[in-house]
Protein backbone atom coordinates (compact mmCIF):
# COMPACT_ATOMS: atom_id res chain seq x y z
CA UNK A 1 0.00 0.00 0.00
CA UNK A 2 1.57 3.22 -1.18
CA UNK A 3 1.90 5.95 1.54
CA UNK A 4 0.36 8.60 -0.72
CA UNK A 5 -2.99 6.78 -0.84
CA UNK A 6 -3.18 5.74 2.80
CA UNK A 7 -6.59 6.93 4.02
CA UNK A 8 -5.97 8.54 7.40
CA UNK A 9 -8.55 9.78 9.94
CA UNK A 10 -9.69 13.29 9.04
CA UNK A 11 -9.15 12.70 5.32
CA UNK A 12 -11.58 11.86 2.54
CA UNK A 13 -9.92 10.52 -0.58
CA UNK A 14 -11.77 10.89 -3.88
CA UNK A 15 -10.82 9.22 -7.15
CA UNK A 16 -12.38 10.55 -10.37
CA UNK A 17 -12.06 9.11 -13.87
CA UNK A 18 -13.55 9.02 -17.34
CA UNK A 19 -15.21 5.80 -18.45
CA UNK A 20 -12.66 3.51 -20.10
CA UNK A 21 -13.14 0.89 -22.79
CA UNK A 22 -14.45 -2.49 -21.73
CA UNK A 23 -11.54 -4.84 -21.04
CA UNK A 24 -11.30 -8.46 -19.84
CA UNK A 25 -8.83 -7.40 -17.14
CA UNK A 26 -11.32 -5.06 -15.48
CA UNK A 27 -14.27 -7.38 -16.03
CA UNK A 28 -12.38 -10.14 -14.19
CA UNK A 29 -12.48 -8.01 -11.02
CA UNK A 30 -16.28 -8.12 -10.81
CA UNK A 31 -18.19 -10.66 -8.73
CA UNK A 32 -21.11 -12.69 -10.09
CA UNK A 33 -23.89 -10.16 -9.28
CA UNK A 34 -21.85 -7.32 -10.77
CA UNK A 35 -21.22 -9.35 -13.92
CA UNK A 36 -24.93 -10.01 -14.33
CA UNK A 37 -25.69 -6.30 -14.15
CA UNK A 38 -22.81 -5.53 -16.49
CA UNK A 39 -24.08 -8.07 -19.03
CA UNK A 40 -27.60 -6.61 -18.90
CA UNK A 41 -26.51 -3.34 -20.53
CA UNK A 42 -27.05 -3.34 -24.30
CA UNK A 43 -25.23 -0.09 -25.13
CA UNK A 44 -21.45 -0.11 -25.06
CA UNK A 45 -21.18 3.31 -23.32
CA UNK A 46 -23.43 2.06 -20.49
CA UNK A 47 -21.36 -1.11 -20.12
CA UNK A 48 -18.14 0.90 -20.05
CA UNK A 49 -19.48 3.34 -17.45
CA UNK A 50 -20.71 0.57 -15.13
CA UNK A 51 -17.50 -1.43 -15.48
CA UNK A 52 -15.30 1.61 -14.89
CA UNK A 53 -17.19 2.62 -11.75
CA UNK A 54 -17.29 -0.80 -10.11
CA UNK A 55 -13.76 -1.78 -11.09
CA UNK A 56 -12.44 1.54 -9.76
CA UNK A 57 -14.28 0.99 -6.47
CA UNK A 58 -12.67 -2.42 -6.08
CA UNK A 59 -9.21 -1.18 -7.00
CA UNK A 60 -9.12 1.81 -4.64
CA UNK A 61 -10.59 -0.17 -1.73
CA UNK A 62 -8.16 -3.01 -2.32
CA UNK A 63 -5.28 -0.55 -2.23
CA UNK A 64 -6.58 1.10 0.95
CA UNK A 65 -7.15 -2.29 2.63
CA UNK A 66 -4.12 -4.07 1.10
CA UNK A 67 -6.34 -6.81 -0.31
CA UNK A 68 -7.09 -8.50 -3.63
CA UNK A 69 -9.67 -6.37 -5.49
CA UNK A 70 -11.46 -9.39 -6.96
CA UNK A 71 -11.81 -10.97 -3.51
CA UNK A 72 -13.66 -8.07 -1.85
CA UNK A 73 -17.14 -9.03 -0.65
CA UNK A 74 -19.76 -6.31 -0.31
CA UNK A 75 -22.81 -6.40 1.95
CA UNK A 76 -25.77 -4.01 2.12
CA UNK A 77 -26.89 -1.95 5.12
CA UNK A 78 -30.51 -1.39 6.24
CA UNK A 79 -31.18 1.07 3.41
CA UNK A 80 -29.07 -0.72 0.83
CA UNK A 81 -25.85 1.25 1.32
CA UNK A 82 -22.95 -1.12 0.54
CA UNK A 83 -20.05 -1.80 2.88
CA UNK A 84 -17.12 -4.19 3.22
CA UNK A 85 -17.78 -6.73 5.94
CA UNK A 86 -15.48 -6.70 8.98
CA UNK A 87 -13.81 -3.41 8.08
CA UNK A 88 -14.55 0.17 9.20
CA UNK A 89 -13.71 1.73 5.82
CA UNK A 90 -16.55 3.84 4.42
CA UNK A 91 -17.01 4.53 0.72
CA UNK A 92 -19.41 5.91 -1.86
CA UNK A 93 -19.66 5.44 -5.62
CA UNK A 94 -21.24 7.57 -8.35
CA UNK A 95 -21.32 7.68 -12.14
CA UNK A 96 -22.99 9.88 -14.72
CA UNK A 97 -22.41 10.55 -18.39
CA UNK A 98 -18.76 9.58 -18.89
CA UNK A 99 -17.54 10.32 -15.35
CA UNK A 100 -17.17 8.17 -12.25
CA UNK A 101 -16.05 8.98 -8.72
CA UNK A 102 -15.27 6.92 -5.64
CA UNK A 103 -14.90 8.49 -2.17
CA UNK A 104 -13.25 6.63 0.75
CA UNK A 105 -12.75 7.48 4.45
CA UNK A 106 -11.30 5.54 7.36
CA UNK A 107 -14.68 5.24 9.07
CA UNK A 108 -16.68 8.44 8.59
CA UNK A 109 -19.95 8.01 6.66
CA UNK A 110 -19.49 9.55 3.22
CA UNK A 111 -21.58 10.22 0.14
CA UNK A 112 -20.39 11.39 -3.27
CA UNK A 113 -22.46 12.40 -6.27
CA UNK A 114 -21.51 13.51 -9.77
CA UNK A 115 -24.07 14.48 -12.41
CA UNK A 116 -23.78 15.67 -15.98
CA UNK A 117 -25.42 19.05 -16.58
CA UNK A 118 -28.28 18.30 -18.96
CA UNK A 119 -30.63 20.78 -20.59
CA UNK A 120 -34.14 19.45 -19.99
CA UNK A 121 -37.39 20.80 -21.33
CA UNK A 122 -38.74 20.71 -17.78
CA UNK A 123 -36.58 20.50 -14.68
CA UNK A 124 -37.89 18.43 -11.72
CA UNK A 125 -38.28 21.51 -9.54
CA UNK A 126 -40.40 19.79 -6.82
CA UNK A 127 -37.14 18.39 -5.38
CA UNK A 128 -36.21 21.94 -4.31
CA UNK A 129 -37.29 23.30 -0.95
CA UNK A 130 -39.28 26.55 -0.80
CA UNK A 131 -36.16 28.44 0.26
CA UNK A 132 -34.13 26.97 -2.61
CA UNK A 133 -36.90 27.62 -5.11
CA UNK A 134 -37.08 31.29 -4.12
CA UNK A 135 -33.38 31.64 -4.99
CA UNK A 136 -33.51 29.42 -8.08
CA UNK A 137 -36.37 31.39 -9.64
CA UNK A 138 -34.00 34.37 -9.93
CA UNK A 139 -31.34 32.40 -11.85
CA UNK A 140 -31.01 33.50 -15.50
CA UNK A 141 -32.36 30.96 -17.97
CA UNK A 142 -28.96 30.02 -19.50
CA UNK A 143 -27.62 29.12 -16.03
CA UNK A 144 -30.61 27.20 -14.70
CA UNK A 145 -29.55 23.67 -15.70
CA UNK A 146 -26.14 24.02 -14.05
CA UNK A 147 -27.62 25.68 -10.94
CA UNK A 148 -30.24 22.95 -10.57
CA UNK A 149 -27.58 20.24 -10.95
CA UNK A 150 -25.55 21.83 -8.16
CA UNK A 151 -28.57 21.67 -5.85
CA UNK A 152 -29.18 18.06 -6.83
CA UNK A 153 -25.64 16.70 -6.30
CA UNK A 154 -25.39 18.37 -2.89
CA UNK A 155 -28.67 16.84 -1.74
CA UNK A 156 -27.84 13.44 -3.19
CA UNK A 157 -24.41 13.42 -1.53
CA UNK A 158 -25.99 14.09 1.87
CA UNK A 159 -28.61 11.36 1.44
CA UNK A 160 -25.93 8.91 0.34
CA UNK A 161 -23.86 9.75 3.42
CA UNK A 162 -26.80 9.08 5.75
CA UNK A 163 -27.56 5.89 3.82
CA UNK A 164 -31.15 6.90 3.16
CA UNK A 165 -30.93 7.80 -0.52
CA UNK A 166 -34.16 8.85 -2.17
CA UNK A 167 -36.25 7.22 0.55
CA UNK A 168 -36.18 10.79 1.90
CA UNK A 169 -37.89 13.53 -0.11
CA UNK A 170 -35.02 15.77 -1.34
CA UNK A 171 -37.29 18.80 -0.86
CA UNK A 172 -36.91 18.33 2.89
CA UNK A 173 -33.26 19.35 2.58
CA UNK A 174 -32.14 22.91 1.92
CA UNK A 175 -28.62 23.37 0.59
CA UNK A 176 -26.75 26.48 -0.46
CA UNK A 177 -27.12 27.96 -3.93
CA UNK A 178 -24.72 27.12 -6.75
CA UNK A 179 -22.80 30.39 -6.39
CA UNK A 180 -22.18 29.79 -2.67
CA UNK A 181 -19.87 27.32 -0.89
CA UNK A 182 -21.52 23.92 -0.42
CA UNK A 183 -23.47 23.75 2.85
CA UNK A 184 -26.51 21.99 4.29
CA UNK A 185 -28.67 24.85 5.53
CA UNK A 186 -31.67 22.93 6.86
CA UNK A 187 -33.50 19.60 7.00
CA UNK A 188 -37.24 19.90 7.49
CA UNK A 189 -38.38 17.57 10.26
CA UNK A 190 -34.89 16.86 11.53
CA UNK A 191 -34.26 20.50 12.42
CA UNK A 192 -37.27 20.34 14.72
CA UNK A 193 -36.04 17.04 16.15
CA UNK A 194 -32.66 18.57 16.94
CA UNK A 195 -34.23 21.57 18.64
CA UNK A 196 -36.50 19.35 20.72
CA UNK A 197 -33.58 17.03 21.45
CA UNK A 198 -31.48 19.95 22.58
CA UNK A 199 -34.14 20.96 25.09
CA UNK A 200 -34.31 17.40 26.42
CA UNK A 201 -30.55 17.24 26.59
CA UNK A 202 -30.40 20.45 28.66
CA UNK A 203 -32.82 19.02 31.21
CA UNK A 204 -30.98 15.69 31.29
CA UNK A 205 -27.64 17.37 31.90
CA UNK A 206 -29.23 19.24 34.79
CA UNK A 207 -30.17 15.85 36.19
CA UNK A 208 -26.68 14.48 35.57
CA UNK A 209 -27.75 12.41 32.54
CA UNK A 210 -26.48 12.40 28.94
CA UNK A 211 -28.15 11.08 25.80
CA UNK A 212 -27.38 11.44 22.10
CA UNK A 213 -30.38 13.15 20.55
CA UNK A 214 -29.30 14.32 17.10
CA UNK A 215 -30.63 12.19 14.25
CA UNK A 216 -27.17 12.25 12.70
CA UNK A 217 -23.81 13.99 13.32
CA UNK A 218 -23.10 17.35 11.70
CA UNK A 219 -23.11 17.26 7.89
CA UNK A 220 -20.07 18.62 6.06
CA UNK A 221 -20.52 19.41 2.37
CA UNK A 222 -17.77 19.98 -0.16
CA UNK A 223 -17.94 20.77 -3.87
CA UNK A 224 -16.10 18.37 -6.17
CA UNK A 225 -14.58 19.43 -9.48
CA UNK A 226 -16.00 16.75 -11.78
CA UNK A 227 -14.86 18.30 -15.07
CA UNK A 228 -16.39 20.47 -17.76
CA UNK A 229 -20.13 20.00 -18.03
CA UNK A 230 -20.48 18.18 -14.70
CA UNK A 231 -21.21 19.07 -11.09
CA UNK A 232 -20.11 17.08 -8.05
CA UNK A 233 -20.30 17.10 -4.25
CA UNK A 234 -19.03 15.11 -1.27
CA UNK A 235 -20.86 14.91 2.08
CA UNK A 236 -19.46 13.60 5.37
CA UNK A 237 -21.13 13.03 8.73
CA UNK A 238 -19.04 14.29 11.63
CA UNK A 239 -15.96 16.50 11.87
CA UNK A 240 -14.47 18.48 9.00
CA UNK A 241 -12.24 16.48 6.65
CA UNK A 242 -9.48 17.29 4.19
CA UNK A 243 -10.49 16.26 0.68
CA UNK A 244 -7.64 14.51 -1.17
CA UNK A 245 -8.09 14.12 -4.94
CA UNK A 246 -6.66 11.31 -7.05
CA UNK A 247 -6.58 10.42 -10.74
CA UNK A 248 -8.76 7.34 -11.07
CA UNK A 249 -7.59 6.79 -14.62
CA UNK A 250 -4.11 6.04 -13.35
CA UNK A 251 -5.52 3.41 -10.97
CA UNK A 252 -7.54 1.75 -13.75
CA UNK A 253 -4.52 1.44 -16.02
CA UNK A 254 -2.00 0.47 -13.33
CA UNK A 255 -0.68 -3.10 -13.55
CA UNK A 256 -2.32 -5.25 -10.87
CA UNK A 257 -0.80 -7.87 -8.66
CA UNK A 258 -1.92 -11.43 -9.23
CA UNK A 259 -4.66 -12.76 -6.96
CA UNK A 260 -3.35 -14.73 -4.01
Amino acid sequence: MSPDVLVRPGECHVWTARAVSVSPGLEALLDAPERRVFASFLREPDRALYLTAHALRRLVLAEALDRDPAALVFAAGPHGKPYVEDDPVEFSLTHSGERVAVAVTSGTPVGVDVERVTELAELPLPVLSERERAVFDRVPEPDRAAAFTSYWVRKEAVLKATGEGLRVDPARLTVSAADRPAELLGWRGRDAARREGGRRDDSQRAAGQREAVQPHPPVRLYDLDAGEGYRGAVALLGPAHRIVRHDGGGVLHRPRRAAG
